[in-house]
């Protein structure tokens, strides 16, 4: 991967990802990733509507989901965003938070099951859908 100094995380913040829900993690993510941003040099957070689609979110259960788009120091992107979710434990926030406070966003260095490569592909799908490209 090449080598990034920061990266913009996207926290979606839609009824599917828990927000505000006390049977997910969805407010522990957003805590964790306020503090994580907090102390770096180059992190960003963006809170957003449902990042995968409806039709995406509609089918999976109720997790947090976040993207993560590696930059350099001019904010441009360094790699592919990477799709991290659906968070559902205690133990994958604080995954996602060790991994993000590392500092090496290679994707390999995360737990395999918050790679979440289906969901990007079922995006990409319904985006197709859509007419739009992804």
């Amino acid at each position: 991967m090449a080598t990034c100094s920061g990266y913009t995380a996207l926290s979606c913040v839609a009824g599917r990802c828990g927000t505000g829900d006390t049977a997910t993690v969805g407010d522990a993510v957003a805590a964790e990733l306020r503090a994580v941003v907090r102390g770096s040099e180059q992190g960003v957070l963006v809170s957003t509507g449902c990042l995968l689609g409806g039709a995406v979110c509609a089918e999976r259960p109720v997790a947090p989901v976040v993207v993560v788009q590696p930059c350099d120091d001019e904010r441009r992107p360094t790699s592919h965003a990477l799709v991290v979710g659906p968070l559902r434990t205690t133990a994958d926030v604080a995954a996602l938070g060790a991994w993000l406070r590392a500092g090496d966003l290679d994707p390999g260095l995360l737990p395999a099951h918050l790679l979440s490569g289906r969901l990007l592909a079922a995006a990409r799908r319904a985006a197709a859908r859509r007419g739009v490209s992804g």
